[in-house]
């Protein structure tokens, strides 16, 4: 079974990246979005297994100025994201 991940709030300001770093499997996909995308210049985003796949929001990394050079995230549109829910088992929005 796969889950689709929606992070949305930073792990400078909350715990709620944690938590889902505690249930994230292999198979799964992590989506940043608004001030989620800081998430990716945390040092918790190391803890995640090179197998799960990470995205995000394009136009939420651009307004957060963030780099993603020498990150393995791919970025996507709000379109792309409303697919993925339809392609995954269930969807786990954290914020």
């Amino acid at each position: 079974m796969t889950t689709l991940h929606i992070v949305r709030q930073s792990a400078y300001t909350s715990n709620d990246f944690a938590q889902c770093l505690q249930i994230v499997k292999g198979s799964d996909c992590i989506v940043f979005i608004d001030d989620g995308c800081y998430n990716l210049t945390h040092p918790q985003i190391k803890q995640i297994s090179s197998q799960v796949e990470l995205k995000a929001i394009i136009e939420h990394v651009n307004a957060r100025a963030i780099n993603l050079i020498n990150t393995k995230t791919t970025t996507i549109t709000m379109n792309e994201l409303v697919a993925l829910t339809f392609q995954t088992d269930r969807v786990i929005t954290w914020q």
